[in-house]
């Protein structure tokens, strides 16, 4: 999984550009008012919604698989003088966590990788593992509306996933979501779809039942 994004990353040390998402801006607002001070990214690449929330003051963690992309995160942090606690990390293991221990986990596009339906489940029971009661999960993934839904090589044997460009892309039905999150001891706070170039995504804001 991560070979694909080590290239990216080593050819583009800004693949995604060095602004923050549309998501994280769409975030930021409801994280301000539910005074998160302590953030985890799950999936952070070269950082920039990391540098971005803890330019805003926030405790900030952040996980990725890829090397590169931590290596490049803690040069920019450095420049930035800013601090985010940081390491390489294979999501489909128990986050290094202690219990409760996050006002809030955030991801962007990260659950589009391949992921079994069943390392889902186990990733996100382990986020609500490392929240504090009515913690707040936000998450984006790429949706069956996606102009690339269907494109590329159907992954055998798992459904919604096509290799499109030697990307192993993963797309959402509006009902798996519902039905992780409720599985996975979620409620749902809001959720909606937007277009991202070139992609179209789900935008989701959860907080764990207890």
């Amino acid at each position: 999984m991560s070979d694909v994004w080590e290239r990216a990353y080593k050819s583009d040390n800004a693949f995604f550009g060095d602004k923050p998402s549309g998501f994280a801006l769409n975030c930021i607002n409801y994280i301000k008012q539910n005074k998160v001070k302590r953030l985890l990214e799950i999936g952070s690449g070269h950082g920039r919604d990391s540098l971005f929330f803890a330019s805003k003051g926030m405790e900030v963690y952040s996980l990725d698989y890829a090397p590169t992309g931590i290596a490049l995160l803690d040069k920019k942090a450095h420049a930035k003088g800013l601090t985010i606690k940081s390491q390489v990390f294979d999501m489909r293991n128990p986050l290094p966590f202690q219990d409760s221990y996050f006002d809030s986990v955030y991801s962007h596009m990260v659950f589009n990788m391949r992921f079994s339906k069943d390392d889902l489940h186990f990733i996100f029971s382990e986020i609500n593992r490392v929240l504090k009661p009515q913690g707040l999960n936000f998450f984006s993934v790429r949706n069956n509306h996606d102009k690339f839904y269907g494109k590329g090589v159907e992954i055998k044997d798992e459904d919604g996933v096509y290799d499109i460009n030697g990307f192993e892309i993963r797309f959402f039905s509006e009902k798996e979501i519902l039905d992780l999150i409720a599985k996975e001891g979620f409620k749902m706070l809001w959720m909606r779809e937007e277009y991202e170039k070139p992609v179209t995504l789900y935008l989701v804001a959860t907080s764990k039942q207890k």
